[in-house]
Parts: structure tokens; C-alpha cells; sequence
């Protein structure tokens, strides 16, 4: 068929469609993509341009297989809608991709392409130029123009030496297609098929390019690193650092732009590396005797080849780390400086930059360690190697040879801790890591940091004081949050008061184990640096005194309000608040009760107004105490004189073989006295070491015995055979009395009672008339008043030292029907009375007894139990005249030898505590002179 026949049966259709489409609706419709391929999918269509024919031919199987397969021919050419120049004029207007692709149009209408296709310029690109026309497919198809490895051929289309856009337009770059094929960026695309290598839109930008001296482009001077920087994170700063070994930039334009040294298409580095190999380097470096001369030192500078192959860096070559090399020169390392090891390791070059080290090296101090100081130089390993000087295992000993008493670290720097690594090594955890290899355990930079260390007066610090708990708590987690919560916590710290942190209470190095010696005895004084009235109310209890002599056991503050938990006692989960504080002295009291609990923890006498019941029993014992002690130490020095002067007129004389004695005590009697001896010697022994012991001698002597808790024992068996001969002495007195047959009022009242009468009146008044010169000397009875006083006074000891001990010895019992502030009266009495009977016994009753010049040094009549009769004429002849008198001498006389051996015997027993009760005095007299409250 010819073309006219061809061209008929065309028109032919057309006119028979129209017809339809006329009839069908009164509506002008657009025709579809079949419609236009009537026409459009003849090969051989053209249409008349200006100066020659152009296809106009759409090879439709392609369309559908572009990315624009769903969309329809009149979407993009909206002039073939049926009009009045149907099917479409026969100019049609270029395509508008602004239609659908609004800011990509835009960006490529302010870039230069833009503007050269607005300018109607010649080979200015439009969007087909790059993308095509009908055949447009996605750019992750590796067929389509625009897929990342066909970009660089897409771009060098134009901008290739030789092309019609190198010669038409002045461009400064030349080359730029073989450049960039010969470049690290167009290698690693060709040769290594990397296609995450930047390729010119990465650099350029897809649509909006501009030039380079455009400030919105983005290779401007301005934007370049930015650029860059996409792919090469965080490089800026790295070079910045780098230049002129500054921080700064001193003035604008000073610091260079990534193309200043990395020339764009080229990027140069590459040939630097691959120009100098590592046995280039090593030619010369493998030599042993290679070396350089700085001042007076020769330092090597041979590498050993076994260090490169072993390091963490074997893959790296020796100008990666040198890079500062010129190939340029015969020796290349000749313009080699320091290794800047912020060329790879840029974050945390950073870090160190602004950390104390950093600092310090910046400012040139010889003590400040550098990378290679801790990682090594040619030989770096991973931190992961045993061998490697920052394993975790190393790590102590690594800080430790700058810091320790002799270390660099503190010879151009003030530092708190002078000897961290000595310090550190004697802690729990350096006890852990060191001798026991627990990598678990807390190492330097658990603590400092690996790169930021900084002084603790430092806000950013994590050994500030504030951002000490959360440091601490990477590890003790459990223990940061109930601390956190608590009181104490850092964060609560509105007021701007000084809050513990860990290092307050565990020190900073010298941390100790929580359960051993060293850290028990450090608790109430860590809590009394800022509780210090509640911490000296707390020493003067029971609870404190016994931890003072070392019973770690005994209740410490954290024993009460938590260790990490402490509340105020307002708080409803305070330890110590109204709701818990029956279960927390069940802890150690498990038959704890609510009256229990109102025992006056850190009450304390001196405040009468807080406390007006301990404040008058303890000033009524006091007073007790002046009283007996002033009386009869008035008494003791009146009785003194005239004692001297009986003691010229005594003839002394030892009976040789048998000798005439009266008995003046029974065995019964001389056996509980030895058991009054011996129990109170232990009671006031234990129970002074109790009273003062903030004295450095009570803790001397409470490990003498076995430590508090054995001189506990030894106090309560002293208590128990106290109440026993006690007990065993009432027995014996009803016995006699139910002997004699006397009436109960005649056997205490009696003559011959014990207890006071009106003649102890009469020879009180008659003793003090001798005292003074204005009498003689009494006759006295079978008992003195002062004997009687003796005697009345372990009744009266046994009663109220006995109950109020007993009170503290079962608290828990007593307060079942007793209020708990009583446990603290009790307290009070119990030891003040001890004090009272412990002085009064060892001086007053020491001197009435046995050290009296007529009795000196001894008066054995207690162990004996007989008294020469000459003698007991002269000390009592009222009761050897009553005796004599009733014809009861008799009975009472004895003839008798007391050997040398059982008088040696009674002296030795009966010095030996003499002398205790002495030596316990001066202690007592010592620790009230100056003893520290």
C-alpha cells in the first residue's frame, strides 16, 4: 500500500472515531494512551521541524517498561486533549516534569543547568538529556541512565576533555572524567564496584548545581566539608585540629577547605599511598642502628617488623599514620612530624583534646601522656589482648606508673590523690582485680573514663561530685537507685547543702570491703563528719560504746536508718519512721515491741528542756556521787593524822608458832567476801572499760580480755554471782535469826546489828572530836560505823546497780510493761552508781581497811577470818569487854598458828587486786581529766 492509501485509511479511522465519540456524549473527552498509539507506534512517523523532519515515533513496549508505565500520554502532554486543533496542534509545547516533580523542577531552574536552558544556551541539559524520554526506568536500575555507577559516564558526556561543553565553556576543571576514573572515588566505583563511593551528584547535587563560588553551592569554600562530611564523618574536625597543631582558627580563611588539599576529582592522597610503600619505609627503619639526635639523646628510630605484623594496625601502612611524608622529596619522612592520631580515631582525639591530658599536652607538659604513651607506638594491640597495655587487667598498673608517689603525674600537676595506684591497689577493688583477676572488678577508667578524665572539680567530670552516684552506679545499679531515692540522694540537693556522694562514706581509692574491720570502723565517723551532735549522743549509748571497743556487731547508724536508704523519720518508708521502726530493732531485738521502740536513741542528758527526765537523774547521781565522795574524803583526811600517830604507838610484832586469836569472821563469811572480791573486780573492770571507752586504754584492755563481746560475758558472770552470794547472804541472815530467836526488829535493830543505830551516832561524834584533837579515841564496837556503811552499801548496790542492769541486760522484757525511755534512766543510774561504788570502794574503803598507817600494808583479818586478841583489845574493847562480860570470850577464842605460807598466800591474793583496783582508779581519774566527750 502506498502513502497516500495509508494516509486515507488513517483519516479514516480518526473521522469514524470522532463520529462515535461525538454521538455518544455531548461532553469533549481526552483521548487515551491507545488513541495516540495509533498513530505514535508507526517507526516511521515523523513530523516537519524548522529545519528537518524529527521522529515522533514511541516504541511503546519500552513506555511500559519505564517508570512512567502508569502514567498516561496526556498526563505529560496535556495539548493532545481533544480540542479544536484535534488530535493535538502540530507545534506541541516542550514537557513540564514541574507537573509531578514540583522541587526537583525548582532546584534545577536555580542551578546552572537551569539558568543555561532558560538563557537558551547551547548543549544546555534538560530533564531528558539525563534521564531520557519515554525510556525513563529507576535510578537502582542499573540500566537506567542516572544508576550510581552510570553517572560518572552520564556526567563526563558532557564534561570530558574534548566534549562540546569543554570547549565552548570556560570550566576550570579539566579532565575531570579521567581524573575521576583515576581517583580513590572512581576506583572504588570501576575497579572495586563499590557503589557507596561518591559519584558526581554526590558531591554536585542532583539537580540543584551550582558553582563553586556560589555561596549556596555545595563545593563552595563554605559548604565543602559539610559536603564531605556526609560521607566522611566528623573529618572537619579532625583536619581542624590537625592544621598547625591549633584548635582554632585565627583568623578567617586561615584553616583550608577539604579541596585545598584533596584536589576534587583527583583526591591525592591516594597517590601519596600508593607511592610510598611500607618497605620503602622500612629500608631504612628495619636498621638497628638508624637513629636521631634531639638535644643530647639518641633516640632510635628502628621499627621492628614483628611489632607491624602483630599490631592492631597490620593492615595499616606507614604513611597512613605519617601523612605528613612528601613523595617529593629523596627522604620522604624528612618533613615527618609527630603522629596525629586524629586522622582516624577523630571522636575520640576530640574527647582527649578537652580532657586534663589533652590540655596538659596541648600546654606542653612533658607529664602529660599522649596516645602511643598508653597504646604504644608501632606495637598497638587491642584492648581485648592479655598482653596488651590497656586490657582491662593492665589497666591499674598502666595509670599507675604516672600516678604514684613517684610518678610523673605529679610533678607539674596538684593532685588530690598523690598516691592513687598504692591507694588503689589496697581497695576492694584493686584487691579484686589485682590478686584476684576479677575483670568485673572496677578498673581506673570504669571510673575517670577511658579519654575524658578530668579533675573532680570539674563539671563535666564523672568523678564530680554530682555525677559520682551515676558513675558508681554503671556497676551497683541497684544500690544508685535506692540511694537516689534516699535523703541523701545527689539529686535532692535543692538547697545547695553539701549531700554525700559514694566517695563521702567509701573514699575515693582506698575503698574497703563493706563486711571487714577497716570499713565497719569508719561508718559512724563518715557519719558524723556532717551529723556530728547525733553521732556524740549515739557514742554515749550502749550501742556506741560497745562499737567504740570494737563490736563490729553492735547497732551503727546504717544498722538503723539503711546504708543507702535513709529517710527522714517523716517519711512514710524512713527505717526509723513510725511504720518500721518496731521491725527494724526487731532485726537485732526480735522481741521488740512499739514501747520498745520510745528507748531515747540519741537522747542525751546535757538537754533538760528535750529530755528533762534524764537530765535530773543524771544530775541527781551526780550529785549522790559529790556527796559520798566529799563526806568521806573530808573524812579520810581528818581520820589521817591520828591514824599516823597510832601507827608510832603500835608495837609491831609477829607472833612466832601458835598465838592467842579471836574469830572475828566465820568461813561463811570469808568465802562470800572472796566472792564479792572476785565479782566486783570483774563487773567494775568490764564495766568501766564500757564507760569510757573513747579511751584508747578500755580498747587495749577489752582485747586484752577477748574483745567486747567475751568482756560482755564476763560482766553478766559477775552480775549472776553477785545476785548468788547476794541471795546466799539473805538465806544466811534469816538462818541466824531464827537461831538467836530473836524478833525481826530486835535482829536489825539490835546492839549487835549491822545495821545503823543510835551508838554509830555516838562514835561518829566521839571519832570526829578525835579527828581534831578535842577527844580520845573511841571504843568501838564489834561493827564501826563505817563498816556498816560498807556493808549497807552492797545492798543498796546490789539493788539499784543489780535492777537498772537488769533492765539493760532484757529490754525486751521490761518493756513489755515499761516505757522504753526507761532503758536510757537506767542506763544513767546503772552507771553512775557503778562509778560511786567503784571509787568509793578502791579509795575510801581501801583506806578505812587496809592502807590506814596502823593497818598498812594489809589487813588479812577478811581472809583469815581471826585478828590477834592483843590487837582487838585495842581496835574494839567495847565489844572484847561486852564479849568478856556475857562470858561469850570463849567461844570466840582461838589458839592458833597462821604459817608463813598461808599468810604469803593471802597478801599475794590480796595485793593482787589492790592493785588492780589502783590501776583501775588512775584510769578512771585519767579519763575524766582527759577524756573527750
Amino acid at each position: 500500500m502506498d502513502d497516500s492509501c495509508h494516509f486515507k485509511a488513517k483519516w479514516f479511522v480518526w473521522v469514524l472515531v470522532f463520529l462515535l465519540g461525538f454521538l455518544s456524549s455531548p461532553i469533549l473527552i481526552a483521548q487515551d494512551d491507545e488513541t495516540c498509539m495509533m498513530c505514535h507506534d508507526d517507526p516511521y512517523i515523523v513530523r516537519e521541524g524548522k529545519n528537518k523532519k524529527q521522529s515522533v515515533w514511541v516504541d511503546h513496549p519500552l513506555l511500559l517498561r519505564s517508570i512512567h508505565q502508569k502514567v498516561t500520554c496526556i498526563a505529560c502532554h496535556p495539548e493532545s486533549a481533544v480540542g479544536s486543533d484535534w488530535p493535538h496542534p502540530a507545534e506541541m509545547s516542550p514537557v513540564n516534569c514541574g507537573t509531578c516533580h514540583e522541587e526537583a523542577q525548582t532546584k534545577f531552574e536555580m542551578g546552572i543547568h537551569g539558568q543555561a536552558l532558560k538563557k537558551r544556551a547551547r548543549y544546555a541539559p534538560d530533564c531528558k538529556e539525563c534521564h531520557g524520554w519515554h525510556d525513563i526506568l529507576s535510578h537502582t536500575n542499573p540500566a537506567c541512565r542516572t544508576y550510581k555507577m552510570n553517572i560518572p559516564i552520564l556526567c563526563g558526556k558532557c564534561h570530558r576533555e574534548g566534549a562540546p561543553v569543554a570547549r565552548t565553556y570556560k570550566i576550570t576543571e579539566h579532565n575531570i572524567l579521567q581524573n575521576y576514573s583515576q581517583s580513590i572515588h572512581g576506583k572504588g566505583l570501576y575497579k572495586s564496584g563499590l557503589i557507596v563511593t561518591a559519584t558526581c551528584n554526590n558531591c554536585h547535587g542532583n539537580h540543584l548545581i551550582l558553582p563553586h563560588n556560589n555561596r549556596l553551592s555545595s563545593i563552595s569554600l563554605k559548604n565543602i566539608a559539610a559536603t564531605c562530611m556526609k560521607c566522611h564523618a566528623r573529618i572537619e574536625q579532625v583536619h581542624t585540629k590537625v592544621i598547625n597543631e591549633q584548635q582554632w582558627e585565627k583568623k578567617p580563611g586561615s584553616i583550608p577547605a577539604c579541596t585545598d588539599c584533596h584536589p576534587p576529582h583527583i583526591v591525592n592522597i591516594q597517590n601519596i599511598l600508593e607511592s610510598i610503600s611500607d618497605r620503602s619505609c622500612l629500608a631504612c627503619h628495619e636498621k638497628k642502628e638508624i637513629h636521631k639526635i634531639v638535644g643530647l639523646d639518641t633516640i632510635s628510630l628502628q621499627v621492628d617488623v614483628k611489632y607491624l605484623t602483630t599490631s592492631a594496625h597490620n593492615n595499616i601502612t606507614c604513611v597512613k599514620c605519617h601523612s605528613d611524608v612528601s613523595a617529593r622529596k629523596k627522604r620522604p619522612c624528612e618533613t615527618a612530624g609527630k603522629v596525629d592520631c586524629s586522622s582516624c580515631h577523630a571522636e575520640i582525639s576530640e574527647i582527649y583534646a578537652i580532657s586534663g591530658h589533652g590540655v596538659a599536652h596541648l600546654e606542653g607538659k612533658e607529664s602529660a601522656p599522649y596516645c602511643t604513651d598508653c597504646h604504644g607506638k608501632h606495637l598497638v594491640k587491642s584492648k581485648k589482648d592479655e598482653t596488651s597495655p590497656v586490657y582491662r587487667l593492665s589497666i591499674p598498673a598502666l595509670c599507675g606508673g604516672c600516678h604514684r608517689e613517684d610518678g610523673r603525674a605529679i610533678q607539674q600537676s596538684t593532685l588530690k590523690e598523690v598516691d592513687a595506684y598504692h591507694d588503689y591497689s589496697s581497695s576492694v577493688h584493686g584487691k579484686g582485680m589485682i590478686k584476684k583477676g576479677l575483670l568485673s572488678s572496677a578498673v581506673c577508667t570504669d571510673c575517670h573514663t577511658t579519654h575524658f578524665m578530668l579533675k573532680d572539680s570539674d563539671e563535666r567530670s564523672s568523678v564530680y561530685p554530682e555525677n559520682i552516684p551515676a558513675t558508681c552506679g554503671t556497676c551497683h545499679r541497684g544500690i544508685y537507685n535506692t540511694y537516689i531515692k534516699s535523703d541523701h540522694g545527689i539529686t535532692n540537693n535543692k538547697d545547695k547543702e553539701i549531700y554525700p556522694t559514694c566517695t563521702v562514706c567509701h573514699s575515693a581509692h582506698l575503698i574497703s570491703e563493706i563486711d571487714k574491720d577497716e570499713f565497719m570502723n569508719e561508718i559512724t565517723h563518715q557519719c558524723g563528719l556532717c551529723h556530728k551532735q547525733l553521732s556524740d549522743s549515739y557514742l554515749e549509748t550502749y550501742h556506741g560504746k560497745a562499737y567504740q571497743l570494737g563490736y563490729l556487731q553492735a547497732a551503727r547508724c546504717s544498722d538503723c536508718h539503711g546504708a543507702h536508704s535513709d529517710m527522714n523519720i517523716k517519711h512514710p518508708n524512713s527505717a526509723v519512721g513510725y511504720d518500721n521502726i518496731v521491725a527494724t530493732c526487731q532485726k537485732c531485738h526480735e522481741g521488740a515491741n512499739m514501747q520498745f521502740t520510745g528507748f531515747l536513741t540519741h537522747a542525751t542528758h546535757n538537754n533538760r528542756d528535750k529530755y528533762p527526765v534524764l537530765y535530773y537523774t543524771f544530775w541527781g547521781m551526780s550529785s549522790l556521787l559529790i556527796a559520798v565522795f566529799g563526806f568521806f574524803g573530808l573524812h579520810t583526811l581528818l581520820w589521817l593524822p591520828q591514824s599516823l600517830r597510832e601507827r608510832r604507838k603500835k608495837k609491831l610484832h609477829k607472833p612466832k608458832g601458835k598465838a592467842i586469836y579471836i574469830r572475828r569472821f566465820t568461813d561463811s563469811q570469808r568465802y562470800t567476801h572472796i566472792f564479792v572480791i572476785l565479782s566486783f573486780v570483774i563487773l567494775a573492770l568490764t564495766g568501766m572499760l564500757l564507760k569510757f571507752a573513747n579511751m584508747q586504754w578500755a580498747r587495749y584492755l577489752v582485747d586484752f580480755l577477748g574483745g567486747v563481746k567475751v568482756a560482755g560475758i564476763l560482766h553478766r558472770l559477775g552480775a549472776v554471782v553477785t545476785f548468788g552470794y547476794f541471795i546466799y547472804h539473805l538465806f544466811s541472815l534469816i538462818r541466824g535469826k531464827r537461831k538467836m530467836g530473836l524478833r525481826w526488829s530486835e535482829f536489825i535493830f539490835g546492839s549487835h546489828s549491822i545495821m545503823f543505830n543510835r551508838q554509830d551516832l555516838k562514835d561518829f561524834w566521839a571519832s570526829v572530836k578525835w579527828f581534831v584533837g578535842r577527844g580520845e579515841r573511841p571504843n568501838y564496837g564489834r561493827w564501826t560505823y563505817w563498816e556498816k556503811f560498807d556493808y549497807l552499801a552492797v545492798f543498796w548496790g546490789v539493788a539499784i546497780i543489780g535492777f537498772t542492769g537488769l533492765v539493760l541486760w532484757f529490754p525486751e522484757m521490761f518493756t513489755k510493761f515499761l516505757p522504753g525511755w526507761l532503758i536510757n534512766v537506767a542506763q544513767i543510774i546503772h552507771s553512775d552508781e557503778a562509778l560511786l561504788a567503784v571509787g568509793f570502794i578502791f579509795t575510801i574503803h581501801f583506806f578505812n581497811t587496809h592502807f590506814r598507817p596502823e593497818s598498812f600494808p594489809m589487813d588479812t583479818v577478811i581472809f583469815t577470818g581471826h585478828v590477834l586478841l592483843e590487837e582487838y583489845k585495842k581496835e574494839r574493847p567495847r565489844d572484847y569487854q561486852e564479849l568478856k562480860n556475857s562470858g561469850k570470850l570463849d567461844e570466840c577464842i582461838v589458839e592458833m598458828e597462821i604459817t608463813k605460807e598461808r599468810s604469803r598466800s593471802v597478801k599475794l591474793f590480796g595485793f593482787l587486786f589492790l592493785f588492780i583496783g589502783f590501776l583501775l582508779i588512775a584510769l578512771i581519774i585519767y579519763s575524766l581529766l582527759f577524756g573527750v566527750k
